[in-house]
């Protein structure tokens, strides 16, 4: 398996030195900035958005409210920036995984499984991520909500590039896709909500049934055997 986002999500130089360092300016703003970005994730997950406050923020990054609002307007900005940047990351880190899976040349059933598979164990991994970007994406609402459409909208067509490469392909309704995405975030969603994040790894069979049912594909394994 691919290497996780935490560390690309965490910060990579966490704690600049005291005094007189010699860093370019662009390296510190950048520093400060990945904090912020990881400390309002871990924060929101924590207490949710809306009890989230910048002093909690700032807190837990090591950085000053000045700095704070040197970089964001508020805090509904910084949320966004952050839910961006681990959907940039989350994308990418799915995308290679997915590479992997094709290149094993699995049947057209198989790689999609290990696909749905790679998307849970990463929701499951990332406990933090997972609350503060799927479930309080909605609670901050607004701009922030686009966030998690665009997500939804990359894998809905995630699933229409492979079913297209489908022998004997036919035409599926956008509708089905979109569905499918809104299903599997659902089910992940209800996992997260009672706290049962180890958990969503067990969703595979279920995600992917649904997927497969959506998209009009049958999966030979479930296939009546001929008598």
């Amino acid at each position: 398996m691919t290497d996780s986002i935490r560390p690309l999500l965490k910060p990579q130089l966490a704690h600049l030195p005291r005094g007189p360092h010699g860093l370019a300016q662009e390296l510190v703003t950048g520093s400060q900035r990945q904090r912020l970005l990881y400390a309002m994730t871990v924060v929101v997950a924590e207490k949710g958005y809306i009890a989230t406050t910048v002093a909690d923020v700032t807190a837990r990054a090591g950085v000053s409210r000045k700095t704070f609002y040197a970089l964001f307007a508020d805090k509904e900005e910084c949320f966004i920036a952050a839910a961006d940047t681990s959907r940039e990351l989350m994308i990418r880190w799915l995308r290679s995984s997915f590479a992997q899976s094709a290149a094993q040349s699995l049947s057209p059933v198989a790689t999609l499984r290990a696909s749905v598979r790679a998307y849970l164990r990463l929701i499951a991994e990332e406990p933090e991520f997972a609350r503060a970007f799927l479930l309080e994406t909605a609670t901050a609402g607004g701009r922030a909500q686009e966030h998690q459409d665009a997500c939804r909208s990359w894998f809905a067509e995630s699933m229409r590039a492979w079913r297209t490469r489908l022998p004997g392909h036919r035409r599926v309704p956008r509708a089905h896709y979109i569905a499918a995405a809104d299903a599997t975030h659902e089910a992940v969603c209800r996992c997260l909500r009672r706290g049962h994040t180890a958990g969503v790894p067990a969703l595979e069979d279920s995600v992917l049934h649904i997927c497969l049912a959506l998209l009009g594909v049958t999966d030979p394994a479930e296939a009546p055997g001929e008598g």
